[in-house]
Order: structure tokens, then sequence, then C-alpha cells
């Protein structure tokens, strides 16, 4: 065989494979079912600083506080409580919660092998995006992939909403909490509309004193005709585009009837109004620094009302910070109780509302955190080695003194999130940990992957969906290798 027939032979080979690879591709696709999506809107509430799953979610056997007792006696803070659904029990103080159980699924068994030890951000950081980091690119949360991937429900919606966090760079872990939150590699077009606090209405759904909105729309010509006048590399390159199509779609909402989402004071009922704020006030805390006060439940009836105007995916945030909220290193049971009240009605009565309205059905609820909670690995939490608190069985604890006594450990081995609505099974536990320490799942151990890879299939996508970056597929969950876990979905 000469050269030339060589060639012509090694063409013709790889020709008929080539084609063999896409007959194959085309009936792999054509097997492949479209999902139906089971919901249209989310809303994700989200409450870092790592909850006590054992003192809410999954409740252990009461075990009260006693001078001296051991650390592997503590198994439970607070009594279980029935609930509305069969069989399933929440730790008291959840009541409100508890009353539209019926309606919702719980994960007892998430969990994680990874140990992220104290490192809260890093924890969050993976519980936003799927992802742990560094990931080698910048990785887009939850909520820019379900608006990215779905697109806007209403074009004068943004598809992506976050209310309850501050726009804040003002330091190196609020810039990273911005990155996770945030579009990632998606770009400005995909990141979240921000409202930081809801009672305060939004300003920039308002022109600023004495702008009038005739001037407002000059002074927008004037930006789109200046842009022209400069080199075509500018005038063509994505990121100008970008910024152009969000000051638009900025002012376009100026306009849109979503502005009345922000007149729920005046709007909503006296009754439901009072439900969806905190059943404590701050003076009746013990520190005074971590007391949200109407934010978080007012940010709960905003999500209620944005999702009535068309909103596709909010996320509302208890906002983080370090050793406030659930980020308990002492006194956890008396802290557990006074959270507890600043959030259970609120979200119970969220729910009420969808389901009376007639969206609960399209709506996916979801609740999470981005680690759980066990007992302490010393007397001064916090400051175990990654992992240690996560085999801790406690005999070597002795709890001294009231302020030891709760959940101060942390514990990324297993964990509770919980979903109303949106095809999700109701009445519905899956999975169960053990009945002494270390309290990790001994059914049905699900990892977050799997857990992401249900969300997305309730909203029709698929878990190998990718977006390239870097010439390189980046799917929504980590290497497309995410299996929805069918026993949640109705």
């Amino acid at each position: 065989m000469n050269r030339r027939e060589f060639i012509q032979r090694s063409a013709g080979v790889a020709a008929g494979m080539s084609l063999t690879g896409l007959l194959r591709g085309a009936e792999s696709a054509a097997e492949k079912p479209k999902l139906v999506p089971r919901a249209d809107s989310v809303i994700h509430i989200w409450l870092p600083g790592g909850v006590a799953q054992t003192d809410t979610w999954d409740p252990k056997k009461f075990t009260p506080y006693r001078a001296g007792m051991k650390g592997n006696e503590l198994l439970g803070t607070c009594e279980s409580i029935p609930t509305s659904a069969d069989g399933i029990r929440l730790g008291k103080g959840m009541e409100n919660i508890a009353s539209v159980m019926n309606k919702g699924a719980i994960i007892r068994s998430l969990g994680s092998d990874t140990k992220f030890g104290a490192v809260h951000l890093k924890a969050q950081y993976y519980a936003m995006t799927g992802y742990l980091f560094p990931s080698g690119v910048k990785t887009p949360s939850i909520g820019a992939v379900i608006g990215r991937t779905m697109g806007r429900r209403d074009p004068n919606v943004p598809a992506y909403i976050y209310i309850g966090r501050d726009i804040d760079s003002s330091d190196e872990e609020k810039l990273f909490i911005s990155e996770y939150i945030g579009p990632g590699f998606y770009g400005i077009n995909h990141a979240p509309f921000m409202i930081p606090d809801p009672a305060k209405g939004l300003a920039t759904l308002h022109a600023v004193a004495g702008m009038k909105m005739d001037r407002l729309d000059r002074r927008q010509e004037y930006l789109r005709t200046i842009t022209g006048l400069e080199e075509k590399e500018l005038q063509t390159a994505s990121k100008v585009s970008d910024y152009v199509k969000v000051m638009e779609a900025a002012r376009a909402m100026m306009d849109s009837p979503v502005r009345r989402a922000f007149d729920y004071a005046t709007e909503e009922k006296p009754e439901v109004l009072k439900n969806y704020e905190p059943e404590i006030t701050a003076d009746n805390l013990l520190d005074k620094n971590y007391f949200n006060g109407q934010r978080f439940g007012h940010g709960l009836l905003l999500a209620r009302r944005m999702v009535e105007k068309g909103a596709r995916y909010i996320q509302v945030e208890y906002q983080y910070g370090p050793f406030k909220g659930f980020d308990m290193h002492e006194n956890g049971r008396q802290r557990m109780e006074e959270m507890k009240k600043q959030i259970d009605r609120p979200i119970a009565q969220l729910i009420k509302d969808l389901d009376e309205r007639g969206l609960l059905d399209r709506t996916l609820v979801i609740i999470s955190t981005e680690f759980g909670r066990t007992i302490a690995s010393a007397p001064a939490a916090g400051k175990e080695p990654d992992g240690f608190a996560e085999r801790n069985t406690g005999e070597n604890l002795t709890i001294e003194n009231e302020k030891m006594y709760g959940f101060h450990g942390h514990f990324s081995s297993c964990n509770c999130m919980a979903f109303f609505g949106g095809g999700m099974k109701q009445g519905f536990v899956y999975g169960k940990t053990a009945a002494e320490h270390p309290l990790v799942a001994v059914e049905n151990p699900v990892p977050l992957i799997d857990v992401l890879a249900t969300i997305y299939k309730t909203l029709g996508i698929p878990a190998d969906t990718n977006y390239v970056t870097e010439g390189r597929p980046f799917y929504v969950t980590n290497n497309a290798k995410g299996k929805a876990i069918e026993a949640m979905l109705s």
C-alpha cells in the first residue's frame, strides 16, 4: 500500500466511524425522553449557619439538661411534636410548620463525603453550586442555572431574584458570598436581582428625586448614541451588550406591574402581615445582635407576591453572619428556641398562602442550610479539626453548664432539607438517621448532587444540561452524574 492509498482508506474508515457515531448520537437523543416540568417557579428559603436538624426536621429523644451530663447523652434539646402528616414529627417550636407538613416532604439523610469542619463559607459554596471550591471556573449558583435554563416566566420579572442579603463587598467574606450566589461564568445577564430589605422597597424601581421619566429615557438614548461612537470591536463586545441589556431590563421594570409587589404593607390584610412576622422581639433575645426583625418574614411575603407576578426563581435568606442566627457555638438550646420563633410562623404562612391561591402545586419551596449540627468535640466549639466532630460520640465531653447544652459541633456527615409543592410527594420522609451519636444516615443516604438532580427534574431540566466555558462543557450537576431521587417525586 502506497502513501496515497493509505490516506484514502484511512479517510474512508474515519468517515464511516464519524457517521456511525452521529447515527448513534441521534438514536440516543431520540430515545431520551424530554422531561415534563412539574413546577414553574421556585422559592428557596436559605438558612445559612448550620441548622441543628435534631431540634427541627429530624428530632431525637429529648434529653433535658443535667449538670455534668456526657455529650453522648445529649440527643435532643426539645421534645418532638406531631404534625398534620401521619408519622412525621418535628422539633417543638415548629408548631406552625407542623400544621402544613401534610403538604411537605423531608430528606433526613443528606450527607457529604467532604468534611468542612467549621469552614462555613466553603460548605455554603458547595450547597449553592453543587461544586467544591475551587472548582476551576466561576461556578454558577442554583438560581443562575434555573434562570438561564428556563428563562423568565414574565418578560418584566427577572428570572433570578435574591431577597434578604445586603449588597456589601466590604470584606473578603462578603465578596466570597457574592461569588457563590452569583452567575459565575454565565455573566451579568444571569446575575441575581438583589432586594436587600423588602420593607424599604427598591430604590432602583424609582427615578431619583427630580428626575422625570422622559428625562431618564433621554439619558438612556444618549448612552446608546455614545456607545455607537465607539470602535466596532467595543460596540460588539459581549460585556457591553450585556450591560446595555441589564440597563434596559431595569428601565422596563420601572413601568411594569411588578412594582406593585412591593406594596404589600398597604395591600395585605393586617392579620396576614402579622403571620409573616416573628413571634419574638429583640428585647426577648439572649443576644439582640442576631435579630432579623421583619426582614426575613416580609421577604417570604414579597417572594409570594413576586411569584404571583411571574417570578421564576426567588431565594430568601435569613442573612448569614458568623456566630449569628443559626451559627451557634454556645447556648444552643435557648438560641434554637429563639430562632424557631423567628422562622416558624412566616414559613408556614407562605405555604398556606401558596396553597390557598392554587400556586403550591406549580411552585417548589425548598428549605436548606449548609450542614447539620452535632455535639461539640470540645468545650470551645468551632475549633475542632476538619472532620473531627463527624466522628465524635461524646463520651469524653462533659457538659458543665447550660451554655454548653446544645448542638454546637459542625456536622457535614448528615443534614436535612425540606420541600413543599412543586411536584414533590406530600407528607413524606426520605432517609433515616442513627438514634445515637454520631447521627449519620442509616437508610437511603443521599448526596447533594442527587438532590440537585431531583430539583432540576421537577423543573424539566436534565441533570446533564451543560454550558460551554473554556472550550469544555460545564454541567448543572457535577460531571452530569446527578440522579434524581424518584421516591421524592409525586
